[in-house]
């Protein structure tokens, strides 16, 4: 096996929870810790069988999928510059400067949100911040409606939100 520092030029074979089968270059597929240990955990295996190259990932549809190859494909190339302190910035584009990741997340809310789930179910904790502080991003000065309504939270039951007045009260401070 290559060692960290080094170029691996293998393929992984994915496939989406719809079926659908991409490559993806080694290097980058090491970003995903799931993908590593799934794949490269069995390095040990004299048997280089594509086969044993394939990776199922079920919970990540072929749209979903295309980007996370492409983001982990980049990052190899341009690394994400680290998150943090976003509490110091202004704005979105203050903390995030480069603009390929600026622009990587902003699209729909479906499936930035399904870029949070495949990002967690993956381990790509880049993606994950980065993807996560997009969401911060959109949620940022919204109403507690309006929130509700973006994140599809069902509402409360007036028993329900008079618990939550009770025992919440600096929720629902205005």
């Amino acid at each position: 096996m290559a060692s960290e520092d080094q170029t691996d030029d293998r393929m992984v074979k994915l496939r989406s929870g719809d079926g659908e089968v991409y490559e993806m270059n080694a290097n980058a597929a090491k970003l995903s810790k799931l993908i590593a240990e799934a794949i490269f955990d069995n390095d040990d295996d004299e048997d280089d069988d594509d086969a044993n190259n394939e990776v199922p990932v079920v919970k990540v549809k072929s749209e979903c999928l295309r980007k996370v190859i492409e983001f982990c494909e980049h990052y190899v190339k341009d690394p994400l510059n680290q998150i943090t302190h976003t509490m110091e910035a202004n704005s979105f584009d203050e903390i995030v400067t480069q603009k390929f990741y600026r622009d990587f997340v902003t699209v729909e809310q479906p499936l930035l949100f399904q870029l949070v789930q495949a990002s967690n179910f993956l381990d790509i904790q880049p993606l994950l911040n980065l993807a996560c502080l997009q969401v911060a991003n959109i949620l940022m000065g919204k109403s507690a409606e309006d929130i509700r309504s973006i994140l599809n939270i069902p509402k409360m039951t007036p028993e329900e939100e008079e618990k939550a007045r009770r025992e919440h009260r600096w929720i629902f401070e205005a």
